[in-house]
């Protein structure tokens, strides 16, 4: 049990790092001209993911939620991998 704990613990704490980054990204996407509109997808999707993992913490670890922040973290990486797909494109 000590290391599912654990392991919950890092979670949180590297979750916490990415959405501090996440945030900073939307924001110079938001400012930069031309990427607005996928700054508002990918800040969009991180707001549902971390609601989803306070979601899967405040209800223990619901099924539907879990698969959920499964699915979220999926949208929120294909978002990114779009995201430097344009970059590089230009």
């Amino acid at each position: 049990m000590a290391a599912l704990t654990a392991i919950h613990w890092v979670h949180r704490a590297m979750a916490l790092i990415v959405t501090l980054y996440m945030g900073w990204l939307v924001l110079r996407l938001l400012r930069t001209p031309g990427y607005a509109g996928i700054g508002l997808a990918v800040g969009g999707l991180l707001v549902l993911q971390v609601s989803l993992g306070i979601s899967n913490v405040l209800f223990s670890l619901p099924l539907t939620v879990a698969v959920a922040h499964n699915a979220g973290a999926a949208l929120l990486l294909a978002s990114l991998v779009l995201l430097n797909y344009r970059v590089r494109r230009r």
